[in-house]
């Protein structure tokens, strides 16, 4: 029996972890297995085309809200040319109203519902000996003799140490991200998730994952993202995890890159944590902390109380210590989370300054607490995956959509980390973070600068624009101040072969025979004793990988710019 399993991932750079498990699960008794991953962005034809000469008789597809659409797509194409073919889907999108999803989609013959390793090995076997599927737990299907639906019954958790190694086989990783799963469960019963239908948490044997970690490692993987729900639910479980991934690193140079990206939840940080980080490797971890909202009559109707003031503290000492890479995450559309309350909210968040802060936006999920609830919280929502929430009882859908343009910016001057001196000094020049963000947004849309895309270069100058706009005279201070602070940054961001006018200093603001001490700092002897590489260099090779340029604000210096495998280290100079 041949088998593929697909799945469309939203980018090439991610990668499918379901079906890996299924093809290690089965390929014992099934050796025909494969599986073939493509991305949504791909033309559908081609993808049926690749699936229809694998000459597979029986095809799996991984479905989430992100590829149920172009999934069902592949499917209703693939039907025609392969009717003898057997296909199933499963995945968290298809577990819900399956049997509504089924009679809906007349090309697909079963449903794994909820976890598949074992289900899927039983469904081959009974259709490898042409048996009634009706003994297999967790699993709906259509009768081929009277197309009739049927429910079986669910099947019990599986116990992670049965789980196979899901990266057993040989591939190339590179450049791709590789998904280890270490928890199965969560502790907590947030309506907007699906982890709330499944009760208890289950945990991976900590020799296992260094086994699924060294394996990636090999195949090229240098980003390990934990797909657990709640990483830090069991300190000790943890601890370990991210001792093994310490060990495994240590194999591989610095240069690698090597990081493990977990999602934690910031009320069950505390000391213990600060301690155990102190020793821990710089970069090597990526923490993303769902903060959700800071409204406590929100975070209680989604049944996630937590104290962000509280916690926030933690967060705050972590990033001192200067260890981990943190994300904080905000969704807006929850109930009883209106205009002011995301101001507040969002503002509240990024006073913490977290390395990322994610704006995103509800989606209502099949077999949610909160899809439940719609109607009684004026839940509006997209009737299609990813079910994007577009109205609320507290926030009208043209506050969405403003939303998200303030999302936009947010990703592409926050979150780009290109924009650190200025935005620090811009948005101290407006009541709250919020309400630069939200009217610089606004400016972005009457300009219709949303409709095109945009090089980094260009977004420097499109906030210089708005700024513009927003003073009358060039030479005020905030102008000369806003200047200073974007060429920082400009040079921070990548060594330029020239400056734009619009960032040149005015004469005024520069030293005497500013063109001269240039040069002359630039080829100073004493980098000889800060940069270990300046003996490794000649005269040209110094030039190029190095820039001296004089700032007036925040305070009168010179500063040499040393870039070297894409990171830039500046060395502020008395003169």
């Amino acid at each position: 029996m041949r088998i593929l399993l697909v799945g469309l991932n939203a980018k090439y750079v991610h990668t499918n972890l379901a079906i890996r498990y299924l093809r290690e699960s089965v390929k014992g008794e099934f050796p025909e297995v494969r599986i073939r991953e493509f991305t949504i962005n791909e033309p559908i034809e081609r993808i049926e085309a690749e699936i229809y000469e694998a000459k597979a008789d029986v095809i799996g597809f991984s479905c989430y809200i992100w590829n149920l659409k172009e999934t069902l797509a592949v499917i209703r194409q693939l039907r025609p040319t392969s009717p003898r073919t057997r296909i199933l889907v499963g995945g968290p999108e298809v577990s819900f109203e399956a049997d509504c999803f089924l009679r809906e989609n007349n090309e697909i013959d079963a449903v794994v519902l909820g976890e598949g390793e074992v289900t899927f090995l039983e469904l081959l076997r009974a259709w490898e000996l042409g048996a009634n599927p009706a003994e297999v737990a967790g699993l709906a299907w259509r009768n081929p003799q009277n197309q009739e639906i049927m429910i079986n019954q669910s099947r019990q958790q599986l116990i992670m140490t049965d789980l196979p190694n899901p990266y057993a086989e040989e591939e190339d990783f590179q450049g791709r991200l590789a998904y280890v799963e270490t928890i199965r469960g969560c502790p907590f019963n947030c309506q907007y998730c699906l982890s709330s239908t499944f009760q208890g948490v289950r945990y991976l044997p900590s020799e296992r994952f260094r086994e699924i970690m060294r394996r990636a490692l090999h195949c090229g993987a240098r980003t390990i993202k934990l797909v657990d729900r709640t990483f830090n639910v069991n300190k000790v479980h943890s601890f370990r995890i991210l001792d093994i991934a310490r060990e495994e690193a240590a194999h591989y140079p610095a240069e690698a890159g090597i990081r493990v990206h977990c999602e934690m939840a910031g009320e069950l940080l505390d000391a213990d944590w600060l301690d155990y980080l102190r020793d821990y490797p710089k970069d090597l971890v990526q923490f993303e902390i769902g903060v959700q909202s800071t409204n406590p009559e929100t975070l209680s109707i989604i049944c996630r109380p937590q104290h962000f003031d509280r916690w926030a503290k933690y967060v705050r000492e972590i990033q001192e210590m200067n260890k981990a890479h943190l994300h904080l995450d905000l969704i807006a559309g929850l109930p009883k989370e209106g205009w002011s309350s995301f101001r507040t909210s969002f503002n509240e968040v990024y006073a913490v300054q977290p390395d990322m802060l994610q704006l995103g936006f509800l989606k209502v999920l099949k077999g949610s607490g909160l899809r439940e609830k719609s109607e009684q919280y004026g839940l509006i929502y997209a009737p299609d995956p990813p079910y994007t929430i577009l109205q609320t009882a507290d926030l009208s859908h043209e506050e969405i959509l403003r939303l998200h343009r303030l999302e936009d910016i947010l990703d592409r001057y926050y979150n780009s980390g290109r924009f650190g001196r200025t935005l620090t000094w811009v948005v101290k020049q407006y009541p709250t973070p919020f309400d630069f963000y939200h009217e610089f947004a606004e400016y972005w849309r009457k300009q219709g600068w949303f409709k095109q895309n945009w090089s980094g270069k260009a977004l420097f100058e499109k906030l210089w624009h708005y700024w513009c706009s927003q003073k009358s005279s060039p030479e005020s201070a905030s102008m000369i101040s806003i200047q200073e602070r974007l060429r920082y940054d400009y040079y921070l961001w990548e060594r330029p072969n020239f400056v734009p006018d619009y960032l040149l200093p005015a004469q005024g603001n520069l030293p005497p025979d500013y063109p001269g001490q240039k040069q002359s700092l630039q080829q100073d002897r004493r980098w000889e004793n800060l940069i270990a590489e300046y003996n490794q260099m000649d005269r040209r090779q110094w030039q190029r990988a190095t820039a001296v340029d004089y700032f007036h604000e925040p305070q009168p210096q010179w500063v040499l710019f040393f870039y070297k495998n894409g990171k830039t280290s500046c060395y502020p100079m008395d003169t």
